[in-house]
């Protein structure tokens, strides 16, 4: 409270609440715009390496560097973003004591580097050196086949909290099998003792009414940053949100205008061509990634389609069309989205750095897309 003088005249203190009121309308006022900046990175590939990659990492250290993860040579790249060039190739053996199927990876810090395979009950520990330094076995519940931290598709990086790692879990059937009472019971993330490998599951899961309008996939990303968990489902304009460990996920708007009204749903008797057709013609929100240097959420979705032909269909597995980038505060408020056209931007392979989102630009439609560069470009967020 400001304690004013006895004599302090009314019309300075009008005044000040007048002024008050106007910065606070000008704040409110602000508007945001989210757009390409033309500003390209480009980092040279050699010839085992697609420009599509299947996972890719930004990290902070000395300088900023980008891990990106080689299915095809079972390897983790490291790039140099100032230099622009490849400064490390950790290459694994497949099988032996230092072997490691490599699907997925996460870095904790340059001594801290998880390796995950497609399947299984272990993962690995290593460092810039490529040396597996420990492998950590666990036992997930009955009903959870595997840990699932893709690093490109519905991203959800893991996070160590103390001696447990915190990550992604799937639950086994099919999408169109499963009930609403299902899903009541199922977790999102399982946390494992890095000591002991033993296992406990979160007690947050799936909203209780999600499959109230009928099936979907049971497809969802879940962002951390402190404390606050955020998770964006593939079928919910909502977002919801958590503080701790011990709290219910809260629901919280943020519909991207450029999705149906109504998210689409299929029947539990659905057929491959439509479950398709759902998958990637359909209205669906994807990944959503936070933004320590800006403090803000950028939340990937795709408007429905209209498609002619089952050849289209088939393209966009590889050849996404048009998405939605949607920016949100910390606290989950919309403040700008754009629509991006089809035929120039990746978008499952992104990252954020000091600069902002850098988005793929190696769409196979881009007739700028060249096999020997891994190219990205700079999407700038400005306020207007």
């Amino acid at each position: 409270m400001i304690k004013l003088p006895v004599k302090f005249p009314f019309h300075y203190l009008l005044s000040l609440v007048l002024f008050s009121c106007g910065k606070k309308e000008a704040s409110e006022a602000l508007s945001w715009v989210i757009e390409p900046s033309g500003e390209k990175l480009q980092l040279p590939l050699d010839d085992q390496t697609p420009n599509l990659s299947m996972g890719i990492s930004y990290f902070e250290a000395q300088k900023p560097l980008l891990f990106n993860v080689v299915w095809e040579t079972n390897s983790l790249q490291i790039y140099d973003l100032e230099g622009k060039k490849l400064e490390k190739n950790l290459t694994f053996e497949r099988e032996g004591d230092q072997g490691i199927e490599l699907a997925y990876f996460h870095v904790h810090n340059l001594d801290s580097i998880f390796l995950f395979p497609p399947f299984g009950n272990q993962f690995v520990l290593t460092d810039t050196s490529g040396i597996i330094k420990n492998r950590i076995r666990y036992e997930l519940p009955a009903g959870y086949p595997m840990l699932f931290v893709h690093n490109s598709y519905y991203v959800s990086p893991p996070q160590v909290v103390g001696k447990e790692l915190f990550a992604k879990v799937r639950a086994d059937g099919q999408p169109s099998q499963f009930t609403q009472v299902q899903l009541d019971t199922l977790a999102l993330r399982a946390a494992i003792d890095l000591e002991t490998g033993a296992v406990r599951l979160e007690p947050f899961g799936f909203p209780k009414d999600y499959l109230s309008r009928g099936q979907k996939k049971l497809e969802y990303s879940l962002s951390t940053h402190g404390d606050r968990k955020v998770v964006s489902f593939i079928g919910d304009h909502n977002v919801y949100f958590s503080d701790s460990e011990s709290a219910p996920l809260v629901p919280k708007l943020a519909k991207s205008q450029f999705l149906d009204e109504i998210m689409p749903s299929f029947s539990k008797d659905v057929d491959s061509r439509r479950f398709n057709e759902y998958s990637f013609a359909k209205s669906r929100y994807e990944s959503l990634v936070y933004d320590p240097y800006r403090k803000v959420y950028y939340r990937f979705a795709f408007p429905t389609l209209t498609l002619d032909s089952d050849d289209q269909l088939k393209a966009l597995r590889t050849s996404p069309g048009p998405f939605v980038v949607m920016v949100l505060d910390e606290e989950l408020n919309v403040l700008t989205e754009r629509r991006f056209d089809a035929g120039t931007y990746l978008p499952a392979n992104f990252f954020v750095g000091e600069k902002g989102l850098y988005i793929s630009l190696s769409h196979p439609d881009n007739p700028e897309n060249k096999e020997d560069l891994m190219s990205f470009e700079l999407i700038s967020l400005k306020s207007k």
